[in-house]
């Protein structure tokens, strides 16, 4: 089996994704080898293939020669237990070959390829949407706190090995804890629903590939011609019943519906915990006049007059790629209240408010702050709260949220963050202030980190984000305390004490983790002495290289000072020149070889044709 070099692309047809495996960083690793052998051997799959998308992923991904080995493959490591561990696999239908795909003719002109898969449509459902459907919860708690775990581990060999000043800090925590980790990692919080807890949900319009009809249901494939492909939705355990009906309800509407069926692009549902509905339509962006808008928007009406029996208190239109959907949603129904709210928020409100711990003189700052729930829970207990948020259909929920809960020490701001926190930061100034922030995915910008650290007025950090997305950029970015060039940065890091994991999608892959930050001094971390002199730096001998610019011999009886950090860190400065020094001695070492063999090839090469001309002369002077 191949795992570093590239498969020919004919081969690369059905794979399948293996979750739930320990966190890869290299092709060479040997718990990767052994999973490989085992599958191989122990199991006797015949896997041609394996990779992973990106280093650090959980998952990878295995090809097979032939679609009953894939289907044999799903079959036993669709449950399968590993280093105590519970994998799962779920089938990869992006590269199915195209002798596997039928020519079906849908409504008129149109053509659609269908995949044939051994595969039932609704274990692909399954698969896609909750792959730990089958996996007792209590199992599924162990999973994703051992992922939290590893993820901890992780960012603790970065943070020691990018932060060397880090390093004693790092193994003091770590026996303050008596732990392997430095952060202190709380019990996984379980979900109090753990079937029928969605309060969101999102319906493509598209192709039943079983029934090659119209359907509305969850996206398992694309076509090669923009088609989705739908599987049905009755399958979904952690769906309330609600969302499921409608579901079907539109797809009838579509169905029966005059307008071409491929004008309608999705269905948006949402609940809240008293059961009360919200339904967003969203059409295809077509040239469509005013006219026919206003009859699709009147066809919409009448059917949800006539055949919505849910407790439905909304109902919206929107035309894709014209604004986001948030956007054109109208502040006057009260169920935009309902806008943002997950339904284990209380959870994580709870969680927010023990770490941040309030009391009457701090003043929160809550960054991305959505409707305000995080922000609202602390207002009562703190002296004020400042919130903002780029979308103002969310600010002007977040104001109304506070009024109707009769909060009025509360301030919530619509912008973009990085544009308008350096003018909320001047006003905060003097005050005793907690960051609350719950970012995109991706994290945050590192200027934005930047203005944070140098806010002397946050003592602490609340940083809520999902656990297989760790930002670590941004979470090296608050805890660091030098450049890499070993210079001490002016401002004081936030470095993480603790780490609660809450899980509030069961049957997912997906947990929350929110982490606590506190601000420490700079200058004390850098003081402090390390009694464990590292390895690194212990008993080490350099070998005596040129310095090409001083033409002067760089000696290697350099030693630490035994004086604290401050003559470590000019030792290490010393290393980093001396490094600097010989990669230059060797890059022009380098450089002059090049030239002198290629200087040579062209002497070897003149000889050679001045021999081959001596030659030729000398034997037409003998004929």
């Amino acid at each position: 089996m191949n795992v570093a070099t590239p498969v020919n692309s004919d081969k690369l047809r059905y794979k399948i994704k293996v979750s739930g495996l320990p966190r890869f960083y290299s092709l060479l690793d040997p718990l990767l080898q052994e999973f490989l052998k085992m599958i191989n051997e122990e199991l006797r799959l015949n896997c041609i293939h394996a990779r992973y998308s990106k280093k650090g992923n959980a998952w990878l991904y295995l090809t097979f020669p032939t679609e009953s080995e894939q289907a044999v493959a799903l079959r036993l490591l669709k449950k399968y237990n590993w280093k105590g561990r519970s994998l799962i696999s779920t089938l990869v239908t992006a590269d199915t070959p195209k002798n596997n795909l039928n020519l079906t003719y849908v409504e008129g002109n149109h053509v659609a390829k269908r995949p044939r898969l051994d595969i039932p449509l609704s274990e692909q459902v399954l698969m896609s949407t909750i792959p730990y459907h089958s996996i007792e919860y209590e199992e599924q708690l162990r999973k994703k706190s051992e992922e939290a775990r590893i993820l901890f581990q992780r960012f603790g060999t970065i943070i020691q090995r990018k932060q060397p000043p880090l390093a004693e800090w790092c193994a003091a925590r770590k026996r303050q804890l008596n732990s392997d980790l430095a952060f202190e990692l709380s019990p996984i919080i379980p979900s109090k629903k753990v079937d029928r807890y969605r309060n969101k949900c999102e319906w493509s319009v598209g192709i039943n590939p079983d029934s090659d009809s119209v359907a509305v249901g969850l996206r398992v494939k694309d076509s090669m011609d923009g088609i989705h492909y739908v599987g049905p939705p009755d399958c979904l355990r952690n769906l309330p019943m609600p969302m499921i009906t409608l579901a079907k309800k539109f797809e009838d509407f579509v169905k029966n519906n005059s307008q071409d069926w491929r004008i309608w692009r999705n269905m948006i549902i949402r609940m809240n915990e008293d059961g009360e509905v919200m339904v967003s339509i969203v059409i295809n962006q077509h040239l469509l006049d005013n006219d026919q808008l206003s009859n699709i928007k009147c066809s919409i009406s009448e059917w949800s007059k006539k055949n919505i029996t849910e407790n439905v208190v909304s109902l919206y239109f929107q035309v894709h790629g014209e604004k986001t959907l948030v956007d054109c949603i109208g502040t006057t129904i009260e169920a935009e209240l309902l806008w943002g709210q997950n339904l284990g928020a209380e959870e994580l409100c709870k969680v927010v408010a023990d770490l941040a711990d309030v009391n009457e003189n701090t003043t929160v700052l809550d960054l991305f702050c959505g409707s305000g729930c995080l922000a609202l829970t602390l207002a009562k207990k703190c002296k004020q709260v400042v919130g903002i948020e780029l979308i103002k259909a969310n600010i002007m929920d977040a104001k109304r949220n506070a009024e109707i809960n009769g909060i009025v020490n509360c301030e919530f701001i619509a912008g973009r963050t990085e544009d308008i926190l350096d003018s909320v930061l001047n006003k905060l100034k003097g005050c005793n202030v907690t960051v609350i922030m719950d970012p995109p995915l991706t994290g945050v910008s590192t200027g934005l980190v930047r203005t944070l650290r140098k806010f002397k007025e946050a003592i602490n950090l609340i940083y809520v984000c999902s656990n297989h997305k760790l930002p670590l950029k941004n979470l090296l970015d608050f805890s660091s305390v030098v450049r890499y060039w070993q210079k001490p940065i002016d401002t004081d890091p936030f470095l993480p004490l603790r780490i609660v994991p809450i899980d509030m999608c069961p049957h997912t892959l997906r947990s929350e983790l929110v982490l606590h930050f506190k601000r420490f001094c700079v200058d004390d971390i850098l003081s402090t002495k390390n009694d464990r002199p590292s390895k690194i730096y212990n008993n080490r001998q350099f070998r005596t290289k040129f310095n090409p610019r001083t033409s002067e011999t760089v000696t290697s009886n350099i030693q630490p000072s035994t004086s604290g950090v401050g003559g470590l860190l000019d030792y290490l400065k010393k290393i980093e020149e001396r490094a600097y020094q010989e990669g230059l001695a060797k890059g022009l070492e380098r450089k002059a070889f090049q030239m002198g063999y290629s200087r040579g090839l062209q002497c070897a090469t003149a000889a050679n044709d001045d021999d081959k001309f001596k030659n030729n002369t000398s034997t037409n002077s003998d004929q």
